[in-house]
């Protein structure tokens, strides 16, 4: 009797241990409401004129990523880049290359890593030089390219947002949220706008977006879940793949838009970018086009340091 009631214990032990470890857990925990502004788990850190900022707030967040069955075949296949502790994002500290300092996790057990594309987005944000307290500021949000990144890539975009035109006359704030999956998350970005809102005074009518290659996608894919926060956008060498953003012209129509692209672009279809300035075109939106002769996918860093480029994209606000 005793060696019967030993092996039930056992195996109902045994059964209980395996569910458990069966039990996949995301390394974020807090669920957030899709329908609602969440705010950031964490405190911003006290900053001083013309500081750069890492921001975390929102990396405990778990999101119902729109992309979910497409993230997980992506990153069942390969390494997600974020797992190697030298690349992650979650770092405290803004910096990169020789000087990056890796976070300290701390994840709990059965914590899977590799699905941290469902947590939201960490990003870094750029105090003015002449930043005063009690001005209200445009609000730029720039979507950086690639899927992975290392470090070399992070100094690649650090140098692109530091390219960007900044007028004495009218500065803005820059925000530059450093994505997890394969397209851009809107509801992720969203949370992010709220969060810089929250902590500093941003002109609800000159918030702005702007990105490049699968940015430049997702500066489409993010306004057309949300047309009415952006006084404009600028897309530049926008992605194709994995679906065409030609199916958001109808969302996104009523937004002033400037798309460009390099005619010689053999990773981004310039042809489609040029299909999405007629379609818009065709259905009364307010857009341009500048095609760049002789440009492949590169060149943007020359584009943002353009004022004219910038100045248009500042010219607009919200009526």
């Amino acid at each position: 009797m005793k060696k019967l009631f030993l092996f039930f214990t056992l195996t109902y032990t045994s059964f209980f241990i395996a569910q458990e470890t069966q039990k996949i857990k995301y390394p974020c925990s807090s669920i957030v409401d899709n329908y609602k502004i969440n705010k950031g788990l964490r405190k911003w850190p006290k900053f001083k004129k013309g500081q750069t900022l890492k921001i975390n707030s929102f990396i405990n967040y778990q999101y119902p990523t729109e992309d979910s069955r497409l993230n997980s075949e992506w990153f069942e296949q390969r390494r997600p880049w974020w797992t190697k502790i030298e690349n992650d994002p979650w770092s405290e500290y803004p910096f990169f290359g020789e000087k990056f300092i890796p976070p300290k996790l701390n994840f709990k057990k059965n914590v899977d890593d590799n699905l941290r594309w469902k947590c939201g987005y960490s990003y870094m944000i750029d105090i003015p030089e002449n930043f005063k307290k009690n001005k209200t500021y445009p609000l730029v949000i720039f979507l950086h390219g690639g899927i992975d990144t290392d470090q070399k890539k992070f100094l690649w975009r650090e140098r692109q947002r530091k390219s960007f035109y900044m007028s004495e006359d009218d500065p803005y704030i820059i925000a530059a949220p450093i994505k997890l999956g394969l397209d851009w998350d809107p509801k992720k970005v969203i949370d992010i706008i709220e969060d810089i809102k929250k902590n500093l005074k941003i002109d609800p009518n000159r918030i702005y977006l702007t990105g490049l290659s699968m940015g430049g996608r997702g500066t489409f894919i993010v306004a057309s879940q949300y047309p009415k926060l952006f006084a404009s956008i600028l897309a530049l060498s926008p992605h194709h793949t994995p679906y065409s953003y030609i199916e958001l012209i109808d969302k996104v129509k009523d937004i002033p838009i400037l798309i460009s692209h390099g005619d010689s672009d053999t990773v981004s279809s310039f042809h489609i970018a040029e299909k999405m300035y007629k379609g818009l075109k065709d259905v009364g939106a307010q857009v341009t086009f500048k095609p760049r002769l002789g440009f492949g996918h590169w060149g943007w860093e020359s584009f943002y340091s353009n004022s004219e480029n910038i100045n248009w994209l500042l010219s607009w606000r919200k009526k």
